[in-house]
């Protein structure tokens, strides 16, 4: 199952990708759509409605953290797309520059650094294997997948790195790397940008360097956990300018998805939504206005963005 959040002029809308062909159902009008072909009064469906599917997706794994009400819809959705009863009512355009982070607005971003090998330099031996590192990013950096991506001006040195990002969906602690996979809603593609020169300044520390607005894009879509067998093979790729620049696969983590759950909940609590983003592989490197960056992870579909840069004066 695939949700994408379509902005409109109603809000943002949780809506079904997939189900029918470059169009988005939104899940809310189908709720009420399908109570309505039960017999059911319109103003008692648009109550139930809003009770069952209104909000974002935290607010949806907050209600249910297995979506089970969520997954009959979609069957239904998928049973009746070419009956006329998924009518326009019920649909929007799947026009990526409506998109907006599926993963609405999460309490926790985390993400993890150094995960992945890198290649030593001619002449040098390979660092040594470090134990596991990462840092809180700010909610507010959460970004569409065609969104612009905003070049601070007091940075020279803005570097998108595409990552595997795992969305949580039952409230946990203290997870096992036997049972963490328990925690795993489903997952989402995540550029996580930083600044490094920014980090440089901020005596190494990574918080604000990778908090400025839209330095996490995500989407198009959150893809539920069953739909992605394995997290650890899946290939991430990324261009800038049509020029490949990352292409590695999620097999080369040093740590994996339930290690990576494991040592982060041995702190922290992590609550439905919550993201954990999990580090990238080689090959990225700093972008400047007028760059177009696009990232893709199998299963998972593509994010585009154009480097636009953040003037202060055109504020």
């Amino acid at each position: 199952m695939k949700i994408a959040s379509r902005r409109t002029p109603f809000g943002d809308r949780l809506c079904f990708a997939g189900v029918v062909p470059h169009q988005l159902v939104d899940i809310q009008a189908a709720f009420v759509r399908r109570l309505e072909t039960d017999g059911v009064h319109r103003d008692d469906a648009l109550t139930r409605s809003r009770a069952v599917t209104g909000g974002d997706l935290p607010s949806l794994l907050r209600q249910d953290p297995r979506l089970s009400d969520i997954r009959r819809l979609h069957d239904w959705a998928s049973q009746q797309a070419h009956s006329g009863i998924i009518d326009e009512d019920c649909l929007w355009s799947d026009d990526p520059a409506r998109l907006g982070p599926p993963v609405g607005r999460p309490r926790t971003v985390w993400c993890m650094l150094a995960n992945y090998p890198r290649h030593p330099v001619a002449g040098q031996e390979a660092p040594p294997r470090r134990g596991m590192q990462g840092c809180l990013k700010a909610p507010n950096a959460l970004a569409g997948p065609a969104d612009d991506l905003l070049h601070p001006t007091i940075s020279e040195k803005v570097d998108p790195e595409m990552e595997l990002a795992v969305v949580i969906g039952p409230r946990s602690r203290h997870l096992t790397p036997d049972n963490a996979m328990r925690a795993v809603a489903g997952y989402v593609a995540f550029c996580d940008t930083g600044s490094r020169d920014v980090s440089d300044r901020d005596n190494n520390r990574m918080d604000r360097a990778k908090g400025f607005d839209t330095y996490g894009t995500t989407g198009p879509w959150f893809v539920t956990a069953d739909e992605i067998p394995d997290p650890h093979a899946l290939r991430i790729r990324s261009w800038v300018n049509g020029e490949l620049r990352q292409d590695g696969s999620t097999a080369e983590m040093i740590n994996s998805v339930p290690e990576q759950l494991a040592w982060l909940t041995e702190a922290l609590t992590l609550a439905p939504g919550d993201l954990l983003s999990t580090g990238t592989p080689p090959g990225h490197g700093a972008v400047r206005p007028g760059d177009v960056v696009r990232g893709e992870i199998d299963g998972l579909g593509v994010i585009e963005n154009k480097v636009v840069l953040d003037d202060p004066a055109h504020d």
